[in-house]
């Protein structure tokens, strides 16, 4: 008799622990990951900041391409061409 016991409490204990683990696995799946959205929220900043300077380097671009006209235009005045 005392076999039979031994055995009917290691089964018992083996379905608490799948049964603990599958709550568990219920439990995070259904948790907000508050660090990965902190993270997306700061990676969005960090895009809207590099997309600013792309247009402000962008504006310069066009700006130093105006420049370099005018002074080819004055290099060519100045050469008599």
């Amino acid at each position: 008799m005392m076999e039979a016991n031994i055995n009917d409490l290691s089964d018992l204990s083996q379905t608490s622990v799948s049964l603990i683990d599958s709550e568990e696995d219920r439990q995070t799946v259904h948790r907000k990951p508050v660090g990965l959205t902190i993270t997306v929220e700061k990676i969005d900043r960090v895009l809207t900041d590099i997309q600013a300077q792309i247009e402000f380097l962008r504006r310069e671009r066009t700006s130093l391409g105006l420049v370099r006209g005018q002074l080819a235009a004055m290099e060519a005045k100045w050469r008599g061409e």
